[in-house]
């Protein structure tokens, strides 16, 4: 059975009824994340976020569910944004329907508004930022015999297609993240998109 990946992006203490909806449709749960935004004042009044605490809500579910899941959140009082991501990346047909990409950049921790500002230089509008910490390894500095994880951050950033590629380049054009192990950057076609409007 192909499966689907309904992200939100809302404000903080709103992930709980949006998950409501959405297993009112038929979805089985889902992962609530704590983030922040990083919208400049013109995509707050556009989008409803800014520089503001928020939650993404990650759920997977299979295809002939998530539509309907998508379309029980537009009724909730939340503002963000939805959208629904394939497993395989691409719709059936091969076509991305919504005209939108989420591009996605895992950092060492600090970093993320310095990426934010070139992928702004390069037409991005705003994006989240969620922290998080990597796997321990063998090459890990140890304290007292413990490994200390490096801290991370998740930055998601939605554009409109044909600003996806200058946005990508212009990331993967950064000193900082031409270094070993400084990050990763990887893009995903999104299948739907909405803006959640309270």
């Amino acid at each position: 059975m192909k499966r689907s990946v309904l992200l939100s992006v809302v404000r903080r203490g709103e992930a709980k009824a949006v998950m409501a909806a959405a297993r009112n449709a038929g979805a089985p749960g889902g992962t609530v994340f704590s983030a922040r935004g990083t919208a400049t004042h013109t995509i707050l009044a556009a989008l409803g976020l800014g520089d503001t605490k928020q939650e993404v809500l990650v759920s997977v579910m299979d295809d002939e569910t998530v539509d309907a899941a998508l379309d029980s959140i537009k009724t909730v009082h939340a503002k963000g944004i939805a959208m629904i991501i394939d497993t395989q990346g691409k719709t059936e047909d091969g076509n991305m329907e919504s005209g939108w990409t989420l591009i996605e950049v895992i950092t060492e921790d600090g970093y993320s508004e310095e990426i934010m500002a070139t992928a702004r230089k390069a037409g991005a509008g705003g994006g989240t930022v969620i922290n998080a910490h990597g796997t321990s390894t063998e090459d890990d500095v140890k304290f007292f015999g413990s490994p200390l994880v490096p801290e991370k951050e998740i930055l998601m950033i939605v554009v409109p297609n044909e600003k996806a590629e200058t946005i990508i380049e212009a990331i993967n054009g950064m000193e900082i993240l031409k270094k070993r192990g400084m990050g990763i950057l990887f893009s995903i076609p999104v299948r739907s998109f909405t803006n959640l409007h309270s």
